[in-house]
């Protein structure tokens, strides 16, 4: 446990300062973007979390084997990494979307009493309903291909804990390289797929840019 905390320690702090480097407008207003904590939160989540909360000797690890309940090695902590990894790709979609269109048309209709409920499901979701989809789409497009996050948390365990990037890996080590080959041309295909579906979420957001501006 602390041989892995030791190395994860460095891994962390010296992708988080990279991270925060690279990213623009982290800061606004005397507060972090959400962008910034998205993918800072990734990181914070397959290096701490894991380790700390969820293993064996962690904090809520002895409360999780006496109920029975297992988040490493198993769906649901690749299930939880693969939506902290992916997440940023929707916030970097819908933030400048949201920022374009302002809050005039939400003010306007809370101002002639429609709640908040009504007011999103009326008027800001079909808003941002094109770009929704297509940060959904590249989060489709990130989870296909995972590899990292999801190596660390899933434990390989085939028929369980395998998804296809890790699949083909084990096929290739195993010098099964027609299945791996197999494997590799459908990840192919439901690439070209996402590409296919990106382009036309493409035109759709920028028509409505279009009727935007007119």
């Amino acid at each position: 446990m602390r041989a892995i905390i030791s190395l994860a320690w460095p891994l962390f702090l010296n992708t988080s300062v990279q991270a925060l480097l690279n990213l623009t407008d982290t800061w606004f207003l005397g507060r972090i973007s959400v962008d910034a904590l998205a993918a800072i939160g990734s990181i914070f989540f397959l290096v701490l979390v894991f380790v700390l909360l969820f293993g064996g000797q962690g904090f809520l690890g002895p409360w999780l084997q006496d109920h029975d309940i297992q988040i490493l090695f198993a769906l649901p902590g690749i299930a939880l990494a693969t939506t902290f990894v992916t997440f940023p790709f929707v916030s970097r979609a819908l933030i400048p979307l949201m920022q374009e269109q302002g809050t005039a048309e939400e003010e306007a209709a809370l101002s002639l009493g429609a709640s908040g409920l009504q007011t999103f499901f009326r008027v800001t979701l079909p808003n941002i309903k094109w770009g929704l989809l297509y940060g959904v789409l590249l989060c489709n497009a990130r989870a296909m291909g995972e590899f990292g996050a999801v190596s660390v948390v899933s434990g390989h365990i085939r028929g369980e804990t395998n998804t296809m990037p890790l699949l083909v890996e084990i096929l290739y080590n195993e010098y099964q390289f027609v299945a791996a080959f197999a494997v590799a041309s459908l990840l192919a295909l439901l690439a070209l797929i996402t590409l296919i579906a990106k382009t036309i979420l493409e035109g759709q957001l920028d028509e409505g840019r279009q009727t935007r501006e007119h």
